[in-house]
């Protein structure tokens, strides 16, 4: 099967999310969610066991609370950029949505969600370029994904009508009324992921991806959505990364076991240095909320 996207190729996706589940779960925790989570209100003294997966679950709670995900309201939701599938199983098994639709790209992600065998979850091995619903969504959530729509080769131009392309296809996704969610890393005090870190990370983690600037997002969203909240928390992303690296750390030996000495330092630098981009305000963490237009705008160009 060919996964197309104008976005980061799936074999660059599969380069680093189909690395190994067993190696994710040994630093992620145990709902294996893959992006920032919140931590408003968690003590930094809270053992890290149950501190990271109530920020976590508090991550997706805030997304659904965007998408107004009532409980036991029958909502039907599609998680753009699924992973392994964290938003789908809090959603259903929280019965904030009845039916929970998952796009991925990788195909570990997609044969571990299918093994699992979710009620009410239905994973696809599908780019958002090529989703066709059967029906209309309640709500679209990303989180995690919107780094990867467009790829370091692209001008501003290009990278805008990918975006633009993007929410287009989520307005036409959506019931009129239909709420949507994003969550993003986007450049922030930094023009472009230029320096040392930024190439290690475009060579050895993430081949191919651009951030975002939220200019971007606002001038490609504008047409068919109105924004309804806007948070800056690069924060958020320090804490989780900090995190992860002192699991990834405690889990060495069976890292190593796992993915070799070399891939256990490469990521030990990632986590690091990525923490260390978010701390010196040259990258940040967006959670934004949107409200579907009735009819997309005609902006003038």
């Amino acid at each position: 099967m060919t996964i197309t996207t104008a976005g980061t190729p799936a074999a660059d996706i599969e380069y680093h999310y189909d690395l190994g589940n067993d190696f994710y779960a040994l630093w992620l925790d145990e709902t294996l969610a893959y992006t920032a989570a919140k931590w408003d209100g968690i003590p930094r003294d809270e053992p890290d066991a149950t501190a990271l997966p109530r920020a976590q679950r508090a991550k997706l709670d805030h997304h659904l609370d965007l998408v107004g995900a009532e409980p036991d309201g029958g909502l039907r939701l599609l998680d753009v950029g699924c992973g392994w599938g964290a938003m789908l199983e809090h959603a259903v098994r929280g019965r904030r949505a009845a039916e929970a639709t998952g796009l991925t790209i990788s195909r570990a992600q997609h044969a571990h969600l299918e093994a699992r065998g979710l009620p009410g979850v239905r994973a696809r091995l599908e780019s958002w370029e090529d989703h066709r619903p059967e029906r209309p969504y309640d709500a679209v959530v990303a989180m995690g994904s919107f780094e990867h729509f467009a790829t370091a080769e692209m001008d501003r131009a290009e990278r805008l009508g990918v975006y633009a392309r993007y929410f287009e296809q989520c307005h036409g996704w959506l019931r009129p009324g239909g709420r949507m969610s994003l969550q993003t890393i986007a450049y922030d005090g930094a023009a472009d992921g230029g320096g040392p870190l930024g190439a290690f990370v475009g060579s050895d983690i993430f081949p191919g991806a651009r951030l975002p600037r939220l200019s971007e997002i606002a001038a490609a969203a504008d047409p068919y959505f109105s924004p309804t909240v806007l948070h800056a928390s690069a924060e958020d992303y320090v804490r989780t990364l900090a995190s992860w690296s002192a699991r990834l750390l405690r889990a060495r030996t069976e890292a190593e076991r796992l993915v070799g000495e070399e891939g256990f330092r490469r990521y030990r630098r990632y986590l690091r240095g990525s923490e260390v981009t978010f701390l010196r305000g040259a990258a940040t963490l967006y959670r934004i909320g949107f409200r579907r237009r009735d009819e997309p705008l005609r902006l003038p160009v």
